[in-house]
């Protein structure tokens, strides 16, 4: 864990492009998400605000049953998306699909806040606040290191096969794969308070 901590400490140092990257992509990620709702039909948008309110009412009479199938679905969800970036991160092409899997989660997020603002104005900002944090800003900020890790990678790759540059790649892959069992443990704990805490908060306010 300590290993892990230097290296991302030296890639924030040494990779200071590829961070400064990931945040615009992420703030692009999160502002066309949040305004993609502004051109939707009337009839998706209201669609999209029973969803929203449907999304909030379960967590009034939900059940311990429905609290595993909540955490069920979520972990499933978040473990596909980062073996997908993690193994993407292994592959010479998966610089640009490492790109775009964290705009998409952040076109996600944003479009989710967007939704929920939709539906409740200025009263949803709690909603909004229970609804990113801890969980989804974990999960985002999971995101962009196995996505910084991953572009590291890869273009180590890349220049071992062009520059014949040296790579150890067995002591890399080792820390790289420490970092996504990590996530995957992490993933744990979020789709654990998103499960079994996030309701009781719901409720309370």
């Amino acid at each position: 864990m300590l290993d892990i901590i230097d290296d991302i400490r030296d890639l924030i140092l040494k990779k200071k492009l590829i961070i400064i990257t990931f945040f615009i992509i992420i703030i692009f990620g999160l502002l066309f998400g949040s305004i993609y709702i502004t051109i939707l039909s009337n009839e998706d948008k209201k669609e999209l605000m029973i969803n929203v309110e449907n999304y909030f009412n379960l967590f009034k009479k939900i059940n311990f049953s429905s609290k595993l199938d909540i955490f069920k679905e979520s972990l499933i969800k978040n473990l596909v998306y980062f073996l997908l970036l993690w193994s993407f991160g292994i592959s010479v092409l998966g610089i640009p699909i490492t790109y775009i899997m964290i705009y998409y989660k952040s076109f996600l997020l944003g479009f989710s806040i967007a939704c929920i603002f939709a539906k409740y104005k200025v009263g949803g900002l709690i909603k909004i606040f229970l609804y990113i944090f801890p969980g989804k800003i974990l999960i985002l900020a999971l995101s962009i290191i196995i996505g910084v890790f991953g572009i590291s990678l890869s273009i180590k790759l890349v220049n071992t096969f062009l520059k014949k540059d040296k790579l150890n790649f067995s002591a890399y892959s080792g820390k790289y794969t420490l970092l996504l069992l990590t996530a995957i443990l992490l993933s744990i704990i979020s789709s654990s308070i998103d499960a079994f805490i996030l309701p009781l908060l719901y409720n309370i306010f």
